[in-house]
């Protein structure tokens, strides 16, 4: 090589190298058809290009296309596992699914001083089966179709975990009709695992890439647990649908290339483009005469990621983590195009993770179609659209049908060290710096079997983080600065997701204004919240809400009209109040006493969410009377089962009705 030349030099001159791929594909196939004819002595029989005749059973074992022309298919795989909830994760995806619209918010107009919501409309009852109503979507499994996906996956509630797949052939519109695609598909997973599965799957033709969900039981035919090896999810599913996908529409042609680079030069995100062009560059300067790559470069330029010089391009720095953010906003926009649709043209700014956020949500619901992230969308005092997204279970039970006009707010998670850390570190220290189950109850023996259970869930969570070791025998050994490395565990935790959600009220505004029970603008009237002082359309409605709230208490005898501030001690006193009118209309349905009073120690089915104006509340019903107790998001883990909650401090501490384990600690 001559040592002039500098290899970061990048000049691909037009024309040639476009005659030189065709030149090597047309070479190519020659080569395939020769090998073919040298290969058997018999003609091979001419190949059907209708869809049809490729989906005939046993068709997988035909020839396989070549890997150039291969059509390709994307394939998301993973698990999600039932806890304690009797499949709750599995009710909510197939609704998500079967796209069921979500029941409107009650509005309420200007008048409504003397009107109030129907506080058991505002419930969930974990001991009826929903109505199976019918819904757009057409679900099939592998023998029949328009499937009630509702009362098939409520037999898999009992199971440990499911799967779910969303398989996307990038050629989808050109198969038309999915359902012989993902048959065959599902077939050959079978093939795979050895054993038949039971599975339903959907298609959705509604977005940009028809695409398939599929949801597949945790259950072997067998009754064991179903495993299905990482090699099969990450890479064996995709690769027999694109064999499927190429044996029916045939090898990609060269037109085919040229309209996926199209596609690749105006993708928000990296593309391969992207990638040759970091390649070639070098933090040199491009000079580039490429077509495709020329096209890029102007389409990164009008981002703001490129800059065009005399000296030829310069590449933004962290490129490829810019388009990642893109990506991730442009996703964020997909997810929330409703808002879109109703005409709201206004930016959507992500939350920041260090300064709360209050305002009226707007939108909740995944972030993708797995389902493994929610994004919950509020508009501010300001008039800003801020959004958050959310993946812990906490988190995602205190948002869940919360209804459009409910008062959230995104706070920054709390950085710090725990009682269970304390308690560890103390006993660890009393022991030599070791910690067990039995040597903690032999130092304290009145210790609640819960409690131990809850710091070896702990400290197995800081094991896998690489911050405590633990012997064979179940030991665990515990450094002298085990409260700093709690700390750090936790600033880990606040990283990845640095917002909790927290709903202020699951009421409207409007339907705040004539509640019977204490509610958000009540609690503000107090001094015990803050009043949103900004100039958007959420702080001018919180504004007049609360003066006519003030004007409805005075009227109720709560507020005296000279009176600036609400009384705890009527707070206090509507609580009680509402509490007992929700206990007897729940009386009056059940047949059976309903209680308010909290014991030190609840025993019962969890079976019904009730959202109060004063917040959630819980139904814990026993043999022959029920309980009417603070809800806590721990709960829908066990909703539908019956639960154990014993009194620690001001909160009642939940586990299932059993005797518990070390993998099962009270939440």
């Amino acid at each position: 090589m001559d040592a002039d030349i500098d290899d970061r030099d990048f000049e691909p001159r037009v024309g040639r190298v476009a005659r030189e791929k065709g030149s090597s594909l047309v070479k190519l196939r020659a080569a395939v058809r020769i090998a073919a004819r040298v290969g058997g002595g018999r003609k091979a029989p001419a190949v059907r290009t209708g869809p049809r005749a490729h989906f005939a059973k046993g068709a997988a074992a035909k020839a396989k296309a070549t890997a150039v022309g291969q059509r390709r298919v994307v394939v998301k795989a993973r698990y999600v596992a039932h806890g304690g909830g009797k499949g709750a994760p599995l009710r909510v995806h197939v609704s998500y699914l079967a796209r069921e619209p979500k029941a409107a918010a009650k509005v309420v107009g200007d008048d409504t001083v003397t009107a109030r919501a129907d506080e058991l409309g505002r419930s969930v009852d974990y001991l009826k089966r929903e109505d199976g109503a019918q819904t757009p979507f057409s679900f099939y499994n592998q023998r029949e179709t328009d499937i009630d996906a509702k009362t098939m996956t409520a037999a898999w509630a009992g199971d440990t975990r499911h799967f779910r797949l969303i398989i996307s052939a990038e050629d989808g519109e050109a198969l038309g009709d999915l359902r012989p695609f993902i048959r065959e598909i599902m077939e050959g997973l079978e093939r795979q695992v050895g054993t038949r599965l039971d599975w339903v799957a959907v298609d959705h033709h509604d977005t940009d890439n028809p695409h398939t969900h599929v949801l597949i039981r945790g259950k072997r035919a067998d009754g064991q647990d179903l495993f299905i090896p990482s090699k099969v999810l990450s890479a064996g599913i995709r690769e027999h649908a694109q064999e499927i996908v190429t044996r029916v529409l045939g090898p990609r042609q060269v037109i085919d290339l040229a309209h996926g680079r199209q596609r690749d030069i105006a993708t928000r995100g990296v593309t391969p483009l992207d990638r040759e062009l970091v390649e070639q560059a070098r933090n040199a300067g491009v000079a580039v005469t490429r077509p495709d790559l020329a096209a890029r470069l102007e389409k990164l330029e009008a981002w703001g990621l490129a800059v065009r010089r005399a000296d030829g391009w310069r590449l933004a720095d962290d490129l490829f983590g810019k388009l990642t953010s893109m990506e991730a906003h442009a996703a964020v926009e997909q997810a929330v195009s409703g808002l879109r649709r109703g005409g709201d043209a206004r930016q959507l700014l992500a939350a920041h993770p260090d300064a709360p956020v209050v305002g009226e949500l707007r939108h909740f619901g995944p972030a993708d179609d797995l389902g493994d992230t929610f994004l919950a969308v509020v508009e501010n005092e300001r008039g800003e659209l801020r959004y958050a997204s959310f993946d812990r279970a906490d988190d995602l039970a205190h948002l869940t049908d919360a209804s459009v006009g409910a008062v959230i707010i995104f706070e920054p998670k709390e950085i710090r060290v725990r009682a269970a850390d304390e308690a560890v570190a103390r006993i660890a220290k009393q022991l030599g710096g070791i910690y067990s189950v039995e040597r903690h109850a032999s130092v304290a023996p009145n210790v609640s079997h819960g409690l131990l259970a809850a710091n070896v869930r702990r400290l197995e969570a800081m094991r896998r983080a690489g911050l405590v070791e633990r012997s064979r025998d179940g030991v665990f050994h515990i450094a002298d600065d085990h409260l700093s490395r709690a700390l750090e565990f936790e600033t880990r935790l606040a990283k990845g997701s640095p917002l909790s959600a927290r709903v202020q009220s699951y009421w409207t505004l409007s339907e705040q204004v004539g509640a019977l029970g204490p509610t958000q603008l009540d609690r503000v009237l107090a001094g015990a919240a803050h009043e949103p002082v900004g100039q958007g359309a959420f702080a001018r409605r919180h504004a007049a809400a609360l003066q006519q709230r003030r004007l409805f208490l005075i009227e109720q005898g709560w507020l005296g009209k000279d009176e600036q501030v609400l009384s705890q001690s009527s707070l206090n006193r509507m609580a009680q109040s509402e509490l007992r009118q929700t206990a007897s209309r729940l009386s009056r349905e059940l047949g059976r006493p309903i209680l308010t009073h909290v014991p030190a120690e609840v025993r019962g089915v969890y079976a019904q969410r009730i959202d109060l104006a004063q917040g959630r509340v819980a139904l814990i019903l026993h043999d022959r009377q029920g309980l009417v107790v603070p809800w806590r998001a721990a709960l829908e883990r066990f909703a539908g089962r019956e639960v154990t909650g014993v009194m620690r401090g001001q909160t009642l501490s939940w586990s299932l009705g059993r005797t518990l384990g070390p993998d099962l600690p009270p939440m």
